[in-house]
């Protein structure tokens, strides 16, 4: 490949014209990114030391947002680029850097929901197992986080070189998203039902109680999780529509303006998510 494809979509050979929209803009990204990594160290401490919650489930949740904070790090190195950097194509580390960590933050994000729901599928059938808290259930969510990061990962390099379009993994993740959250709901479901019918006639001994208890938790995990991706939607609409504009308008048309315009709303809208699902993680749990 003789080029790859790298997050700095914008130069200042493409925003001075329209000083000082993206100052502003850029502005508001890097206030947005600092709160967020702000919350997120206060957030990673309180859960850590949260007694409630099972270890699997701190574990993910703290998981989640180190890769959303080192996304977030790897962009305030894009934005220093895209305003301070130079005008023309160069491919250095830190462009790199942030364009990989930003396609697995967009995976991770969008598949996680099908991780869970696995994770809750086998939590609701190896209720014994998961409920006794055995060391094997902390590598089984290694494995279940390595292999969600090692598609993410293996994707981001794809799109990074070239060997896939950015929209051809939009449209990959979708499709991800819709199965993942399609089996999410089933999980869900399945395990209502199934706390239905113990409370209509379960046999009060121990393994019942283990097993009711599983249950309500899974329930409950699962609730909280549909409850916080709601914000995660509502927030993540915006950037997916900016981006096509930016990709099927085509340049020097007149209708550049709008096209930088939405490539830098974006990545604002982006860094937005970030901290508003943070911001949103104290108040659930």
């Amino acid at each position: 490949k003789t080029t790859m494809f790298l997050v700095n979509l914008l130069t200042r050979n493409d925003t001075d014209r329209f000083v000082p929209m993206f100052e502003i803009i850029y502005s508001l990204e890097l206030i947005f990114i600092v709160l967020a990594l702000v919350l997120a160290t206060f957030v990673v401490l309180y859960i850590a030391r949260e007694p409630k919650l099972p270890l699997t489930i701190r574990l993910r949740i703290i998981s989640a947002i180190l890769v959303d904070f080192v996304h977030l790090c790897s962009r305030i190195g894009v934005i220093h680029h895209q305003y301070y950097g130079p005008s023309e194509y160069v491919e250095s580390s830190d462009l790199i850097f942030g364009s990989v960590m930003r396609e697995i933050f967009l995976g991770y994000i969008t598949a996680l929901v099908a991780i869970l729901a696995l994770d809750r599928w086998v939590a609701t059938k190896a209720w014994a197992w998961y409920e006794s808290g055995a060391r094997s259930t902390l590598i089984f969510f290694a494995l279940q986080e390595s292999i969600l990061f090692s598609i993410c990962a293996a994707v981001a390099v794809l799109v990074v070189n070239e060997y896939i379009t950015d929209m051809e993994s939009i449209y990959y993740f979708a499709v991800i998203v819709v199965f993942g959250a399609s089996c999410f709901m089933i999980v869900y479901r399945h395990n209502l039902r199934v706390m239905r019918k113990m409370k209509r006639g379960a046999v009060v001994n121990q393994y019942s109680v283990a097993r009711t208890y599983q249950i309500r938790e899974n329930i409950t995990l699962l609730r909280v999780f549909s409850q916080i991706a709601r914000p995660l939607v509502i927030v993540c609409i915006p950037p997916f529509a900016f981006y096509p504009i930016f990709t099927h308008v085509p340049p020097n048309i007149g209708w550049d303006g709008l096209r930088f315009f939405s490539a830098s709303m974006y990545d604002l809208w982006l860094s937005l998510a970030s901290l508003v699902v943070i911001s949103c993680l104290p108040y659930y749990w």
